[in-house]
């Protein structure tokens, strides 16, 4: 997984995954750390993966609002800040 900034599910997976490997060397190569081990692999690219989605849905949300003022749709500040924190860019004052 790349270090997508602001996605603090990369830090909690590189993590977990250390952990994991810790349990795997001292219990060793058992059913039990490897179904563990994929189970938790997969939580995490899940997560992961809504988290990227969600901004994606509050990029196009923002589109819509800047785009369609009729909509009654406000994007406020604290939006645009939380899809720049998102993306790892600078944010841009309106």
């Amino acid at each position: 997984m790349n270090d997508l900034p602001g996605n603090g599910y990369v830090a909690v997976s590189k993590f977990r995954t250390e952990g994991l490997h810790e349990w795997q060397g001292d219990e060793g190569m058992t059913d039990a750390t490897h179904i563990t081990s994929a189970i938790d692999a997969n939580t995490q690219a899940t997560l992961a993966l809504a988290f990227e989605q969600r901004t994606a849905s509050l990029i196009a949300w923002m589109s819509l609002g800047v785009n369609a003022s009729a909509s009654g749709v406000e994007i406020t500040d604290e939006v645009r800040r939380d899809i720049c924190e998102r993306l790892g860019v600078e944010v841009e004052e309106s």
